[in-house]
Formats: structure tokens, C-alpha cells, sequence
């Protein structure tokens, strides 16, 4: 055991500007915002390239911003909701140094990027979004919560490379193989301390998965007036049709992937594409 903390002290302040990645050309007409899932090292965009084709051939800019870049220590849901919400409400956008200051013409996100989305739902700057959901949790059961804390609870207890094999095991599609065992200590040798860089990676992954404990954004996601879909995998392990809600009206919809878990973009990646074009061209129609 370490009494070392999980994060690295220089480094809990918070970025004074979220890490994003820009797809498509500066000057299309539309501009798509699309926040990122837990990720322990950012990946710069690329968990959503492969999905990007609809959005970028109906003339949007996407804009992919890593969540967690805006986490602090100590926050909850709420409060990294709220900094989103500061820094991308429109009136806010130059002062924040936000791209663009004006209201996205589609909002995304991706398991908690995807609550955070729906948590920004009732911020009236959203209503003129689409709004478009790849296995975003609206809504966190007792069974959610247990699995997302069996793996953060596992960066502490065996270290980061155990916790990923936990986490890869719930979020792998169908047909996928089974990670291997994290391999176990061998006899009482001390293991070596985890670089800086291990710290950080296994804070954000622990601290990202305990936001989603017990969330619930229900309300604003049913008071949203605009179009919704929510994409999720129809065997997914994690994230499930259970834990997605929509408002009452018609154009809040939700599209199961066949064969694929936790990420369809990933699993199925042009039946994914597919349920985005139609949903893009639905309401272009």
C-alpha cells in the first residue's frame, strides 16, 4: 500500500481550458460538440472517428472535448456539469475562450459524456441542438453502480492495469475475446511505485467512473423539446437500454446496435453510422 495520493498534487488544478480535437473544415455551416467517455489518457478524438463521416458530410465542424479535462478533486456530476455549462453556454464563449460562441447545432456524448450532455439539457442554449447518444447512461441503477465501482475500487486495490482488464471485460462487444488475468504479485516483493503519469491515468479513471454513481438527469432529458437519439449496444454489459429515458415526444428515439456491447461505434461501426445518417437526415427532411 501507497500513501502516495491518487493524483498527482501539481496537477489538480484544473486545465484553464478543456482538451478537444477538431474534425472537418473550420468554415462548414454547422458545428457538432461532442464530449468524450472516461478515458485515463485522452485520446485525442479518436473513439469517435469512426462514426464522424455523417456529421461531416451534412456540413458540421466537430469539436470532440475531452470530459475530464475539466474535472477538479472532490467534484460530483453536478459540479463538472456546471463548468461545462460555463464554458460552453454561448454568452459566455469569448471570456471562456470557448471556439465558438454560439449554441451547437448538434450535441453528443459518449457514456459520460453522454450524461453530461443530457445534464446540460436544461440549459435553454441546448434547445436548438440535436442531441445524439452513444451508450449515455440517463439513469444509474444499483447494478450500474456496483460494476463501475468493482473497477474503480480496483485502481487502488491492484493497481491500473487490473482495473482496465476489468473494465475492457464489461465494455468488450460480442465475439470479442476475454482479456487475459491481470497477472497477480508474485511472494511479498514491493511492487515499484506508479509513475506520475500511471497516477494520473488511474485518478481519471477512478474519479470518472464514480460520477456516474446514482446519477440521474430523467428530468431534463423529458422537458427537452428537440430531437434525441440514444445509440446503445443491444449486449452490452454496462450501459443498457434500462438505463436510457426520453421525453414523451416523437422525436426522442432509441436504437439498439445488434451485436455490439458498451461501444457500437467501436463494435459496429457502420450499422452506427447509419442510425446517425438517418437520424441527421430525418431531421433535415
Amino acid at each position: 500500500m501507497t500513501s502516495r495520493p491518487p493524483y498527482p498534487g501539481p496537477a489538480r488544478a484544473a486545465a484553464q481550458a478543456p482538451a478537444l480535437a477538431v474534425l472537418g473544415d473550420a468554415d462548414a455551416p454547422r458545428h457538432a460538440v461532442v464530449l468524450a467517455p472516461v478515458m485515463p489518457r485522452w485520446d485525442h478524438g479518436a473513439f469517435f472517428r469512426q462514426v464522424a463521416e455523417p456529421l461531416l458530410t451534412s456540413g458540421h465542424r466537430i469539436t470532440i472535448y475531452d470530459t475530464l479535462s475539466l474535472l477538479r478533486d472532490g467534484d460530483d456530476l453536478k459540479a463538472l456539469v456546471d463548468r461545462w455549462a460555463q464554458y460552453l453556454a454561448p454568452d459566455d464563449g469569448a471570456s471562456c475562450g470557448a471556439p465558438a460562441p454560439v449554441a451547437p447545432d448538434v450535441l453528443a456524448g459518449n457514456a459520460l459524456g453522454g450524461a453530461v450532455a443530457q445534464a446540460l439539457l436544461a440549459q435553454e442554449w441546448t434547445h436548438r441542438a440535436r442531441v445524439l447518444l452513444l451508450s449515455g447512461p440517463t439513469v444509474a441503477d444499483d447494478e450500474l453502480n456496483t460494476k463501475l465501482e468493482r473497477v474503480a475500487a480496483a485502481v487502488g486495490d491492484q493497481g491500473l492495469s487490473a482495473a482496465l482488464h476489468l473494465l475492457e471485460d464489461v465494455v468488450r462487444g460480442p465475439g470479442r475475446q476475454a482479456t487475459s488475468d491481470a497477472p497477480a504479485h508474485s511472494g511479498p516483493a514491493r511492487p515499484q511505485p506508479p509513475s506520475l503519469d500511471e497516477e494520473l491515468a488511474g485518478w481519471r479513471l477512478s474519479a470518472g467512473l464514480r460520477l456516474l454513481r446514482d446519477a440521474d438527469v430523467r428530468e431534463p432529458v423529458r422537458e427537452f423539446p428537440g430531437p434525441l437519439l440514444h445509440i446503445y449496444g443491444e449486449q452490452s454489459l454496462l450501459v443498457q437500454r434500462k438505463h436510457l429515458a426520453t421525453g414523451p415526444g416523437s422525436q426522442h428515439r432509441l436504437v439498439g446496435i445488434p451485436q455490439a456491447g458498451m461501444r457500437p461505434h467501436a463494435d459496429q461501426p457502420t450499422l452506427t453510422k447509419d442510425a446517425v445518417a438517418r437520424f441527421l437526415g430525418a431531421e433535415e427532411s
